[in-house]
């Protein structure tokens, strides 16, 4: 009997550790994880680097790449509806024109979304929000940015409610993070549901201020840096003020190379497969 039991409890225990180790998500930007990890994986617009950004075709590329996290971009159709696209227009990504505020959902999903990248994704079509809680996070989380937030008053209650209707705001396992680079708009965000990680994009020096990371730090969670300004002083001091340090948006793997070894948190990439090119490189080394 008693073999039995330890057979049980070992079989137990390494499907405790699959069941664990499936995903890497965000409870470690809150939970201060001392041991050795390699930054999160966050595929930009998806796998963009290969497939039309934005897209299911680029989001299921970075979910079968093995990503931790899918980097999208939200704003709102005339309709009210979060819909899935990075520019506040429709010119540079669809066979659209005009602001995307000025359509609703049912003209807005009959663009084609894909043809510019290459004839191969004709037909794809711009993303609803609420869709992907199905397809991707069984998976992945979702980095969820939102885009031009002043176009579109209200947008953060309208995710939030989004967000809550599906019950992923609670729990300790945070399959969900939003970051935007209007901090007025994670504020507002984060009193909605300051539950789940938020942080702040920066693009420049002076939002790395030992006074700007102060205010930041009262309810930011993680900081976004443009990948040219990282180093790891400001890693250091951005960790200084309990805050978790991403980089954006590295392409280069010598560079992944250079973040991994300098412990970001976070790194941002349109080709999540460097991660994988460069384990394998130090596998064969």
């Amino acid at each position: 009997m008693k073999l039995v039991f330890l057979f049980s409890l070992c079989i137990l225990f390494i499907l405790a550790v699959l069941i664990l180790g499936k995903r890497r998500d965000a409870t470690r930007l809150l939970g201060g994880n001392k041991q050795a990890f390699s930054p999160l994986k966050i595929a930009h617009r998806g796998a963009a680097g290969y497939c039309p950004e934005n897209t299911m075709a680029a989001f299921k590329k970075a979910m079968d790449l093995g990503v931790d996290f899918i980097e999208i971009d939200v704003q709102l159709s005339k309709d009210g509806k979060l819909v899935v696209i990075h520019d506040p227009t429709l010119e540079r990504t669809t066979n659209g024109s005009g602001n995307v505020r000025d359509y609703d959902l049912c003209e807005l999903r009959e663009l084609d979304a894909g043809s510019w990248f290459h004839p191969h994704f004709k037909g794809e079509k711009i993303p609803v929000f609420e869709e992907l809680l199905e397809i991707i996070l069984p998976h992945a989380g979702i980095l969820i940015e939102l885009k031009h937030p002043a176009f579109y008053p209200g947008i953060e209650r309208k995710l939030a409610m989004e967000i809550m209707n599906h019950n992923l705001h609670v729990g300790s396992s945070h399959l969900l993070m939003i970051q935007s680079f209007d901090i007025d708009s994670v504020k507002r965000f984060h009193a909605l549901l300051p539950s789940l990680p938020s942080g702040v994009l920066i693009k420049r020096p002076l939002g790395v201020s030992h006074k700007k990371l102060s205010e930041l730090s009262s309810f930011a969670s993680f900081i976004n840096l443009k990948q040219t300004m990282m180093t790891l002083k400001r890693k250091k001091k951005i960790h200084s003020y309990g805050m978790k340090a991403f980089t954006w948006t590295v392409n280069n793997e010598k560079k992944i190379d250079r973040f991994e070894m300098m412990k970001l948190d976070g790194v941002t990439t349109d080709y999540p497969d460097l991660f994988t090119k460069k384990n394998e490189r130090k596998e064969v080394d």
